[in-house]
């Protein structure tokens, strides 16, 4: 087998370990996210870069072996590249923030949330900055309003998060207000949510805020989370 045959091998295999282990060790809290993060992008390049010798150097070898193992290795660099290529293409062009609301001149306000949050984590603040860019990125997140009372959608959003697999931590039914946790699939990064119900003249309005615990940026995974949300509640009414 020739030495390019072989070092493609290896930067393929190691590219289909990396993959795993940025998510489990980040998940399990084995390190830093930022390391997980690394992880994936080194498990990017590798299996990028075994791809591209594949590409280079099958149809220069002189034996079969050589060959096999070249389109092999291709084979083994493709998960890496596919998932990568997965997460830019969903969240590529999204803005570089991590605190969204489906009312962004009055969201609601976490009261459980810090006590959940560890240290270091991102502040739970709504600011007008993050507003006018949440207003030109997601213009589709607006109020839900439902002719169900108060306490009917207050039920129907409690229901409707536990359908969407959140971890509940405060359901204030006085006051109609949710609190959750959200665990992303991938990495599991932890993203706190709120939920506000409130009367209105002629029914109730409910209005979410998601806010990522860790990250500059949430590839749109705060903006999906609530969509999904409000989708799913309408689907039951």
């Amino acid at each position: 087998m020739s030495r390019i045959a072989k070092t493609t091998l290896v930067m393929a295999a190691l590219s289909l370990i990396l993959l795993p282990l940025s998510a489990l060790g980040t998940r399990w809290e084995l390190f830093n996210f930022r390391i997980g993060l690394l992880l994936f992008m080194l498990a990017t390049l590798t299996g990028l870069t075994s791809i591209v010798l594949s590409a280079l150097y099958t149809r220069r070898q002189n034996d079969d072996k050589s060959r096999r193992t070249l389109n092999y290795a291709a084979l083994l660099g493709l998960p890496a590249l596919a998932f990568f290529s997965l997460n830019l293409f969903s969240g590529g062009s999204t803005p570089m923030i991590h605190n969204v609301t489906t009312d962004p001149a009055d969201p609601p306000k976490f009261v459980a949330a810090p006590a959940q949050r560890g240290p270091g984590t991102n502040p739970l603040e709504y600011t007008p900055e993050l507003a006018e860019i949440q207003r030109s990125a997601y213009p589709e997140l607006q109020t839900l309003t439902t002719e169900l009372s108060a306490a009917e959608a207050f039920q129907l959003a409690l229901a409707t998060a536990k359908r969407q697999g959140w971890e509940v931590y405060l359901k204030d039914e006085q006051n109609y207000q949710i609190e959750a946790v959200a665990t992303t699939r991938w990495f599991g990064f932890k993203d706190d949510v709120v939920i506000r119900v409130t009367n209105s003249g002629s029914g109730s309005e409910v209005d979410l805020s998601s806010v990522s615990r860790v990250g500059k940026g949430d590839l749109g995974a705060n903006a999906r989370r609530i969509l999904s949300f409000i989708q799913d509640f309408k689907a039951e009414l």
